[in-house]
């Protein structure tokens, strides 16, 4: 009794300090670090196969600032309307001043109930600087 208990508890430690969603086919790299400052927006630019857009109702982008367990809804790209042989989705957020720092944007497709392992679509690093009067925004 005492045994099983200590490993549930083990158990429970082990998924709060999971940094990202667990991933269970890899089906991406993760691409270079993006720079950009506070106040400025962001463009990212995603090839899926067209197949795999018409299967999915939408996509989630949620930022992970430093190491943080949990993920921020930055944005959701509506899929539905996709055409046959269109395989590039655009991607445009606000950067503000919370996300200062080192983080990592997640491209998931939306998942209706608590799935364990959603498709990952995309991975970036985003670094953000403090805004600058002196930073002309440019995606």
């Amino acid at each position: 009794m005492f045994m099983s208990t200590l490993l549930s508890l083990a158990m429970v430690g082990v998924s709060f300090s999971a940094p990202f969603p667990y991933i269970c086919k890899p089906n991406v790299e993760i691409e270079g670090t993006r720079v950009t400052n506070a106040g400025c927006s962001i463009k990212l630019e995603l090839a899926i196969s067209s197949g795999i857009l018409s299967t999915v109702s939408s996509l989630d982008v949620k930022l992970y600032k430093g190491n943080s367990p949990r993920g921020i809804l930055v944005h959701q790209v509506q899929t539905k309307g996709t055409q046959a042989g269109q395989g590039n989705v655009e991607i445009l957020f606000p950067v503000s001043s919370e996300y200062l720092g080192n983080n990592t944007l997640i491209v998931t497709e939306t998942s209706r109930k608590q799935t364990q392992c959603p498709r990952v679509y995309g991975t970036h690093g985003l670094r953000v600087l403090p805004a600058s009067g002196d930073v002309m925004c440019i995606f």
